[in-house]
């Protein structure tokens, strides 16, 4: 879709004021900090509660955002990320060597999910831009509140439940399933691992495999 005939003409002009918007905000920065000084971004994670989100995985994504003529946006390119571990606490801190080159910093929050055939995705639960943060003056204190918390209980209720062979064989091969079913009978618990997008159900007898069945895939679900 094309940009209005008016932002159109106004376009260079435009460009030209956020070029010198983000050369006035690098400037400050670059005075303050020298080629290659530690800069440190700290802070906690929490749920909406408060309560600190222990072992969660946090990210400072590091890039140069630059001004693209043909969306008039800035877009980012030569991405680096430095990531830590919450502690009992809830608290990180991460480090990162300046160079005036980068000029765009954002800390994610979140908690790697296995899936199939050993690959990771990255759940995010809580995301910041924090370059002013950063360009005003290290340590950074940066703190967020996840969302989505109760996805990274669930998800550490599930793997403590993995006690058998066939269990985390299974985990292994297709990863975390996007449905969990059990059922208790008289003397066992049935267990029912859904995986939508791959078409399998594998339902398993007091933690063994008893039984591997197929149906229609469901895409994205």
């Amino acid at each position: 879709m094309r940009a209005p005939s008016s932002l159109r003409r106004l376009g260079p002009t435009f460009a030209l004021v956020l070029l010198l918007l983000g050369l006035g905000a690098g400037a400050a920065a670059a005075a303050r900090y020298a080629q290659g000084d530690r800069i440190q971004v700290t802070g906690l994670i929490s749920d909406r509660s408060g309560r600190p989100l222990e072992g969660v995985r946090v990210v400072l994504e590091v890039s140069r955002n630059t001004l693209s003529f043909r969306t008039f946006r800035r877009e980012p390119k030569d991405v680096r990320r430095v990531s830590a571990t919450t502690d009992a606490k809830g608290t990180y801190t991460l480090e990162w060597p300046w160079d005036n080159y980068f000029n765009h910093y954002e800390v994610l929050a979140g908690i790697p999910v296995r899936k199939t055939q050993g690959k990771e995705t990255f759940e995010v639960l809580a995301q910041e831009d924090v370059t002013r943060r950063i360009q005003a003056g290290s340590p950074a204190v940066v703190s967020l509140v996840a969302e989505n918390a109760q996805f990274v209980d669930k998800l550490r209720q599930f793997l403590a439940a993995i006690k058998t062979d066939d269990e985390r064989r299974i985990y292994g091969e297709m990863g975390k399933p996007d449905k969990v079913e059990r059922l208790l009978y008289p003397g066992y618990t049935e267990a029912s691992w859904w995986y939508f997008e791959s078409g399998r159900v594998y339902r398993f007898r007091d933690g063994h495999l008893e039984q591997v069945v197929p149906f229609t895939p469901v895409p994205g679900a």
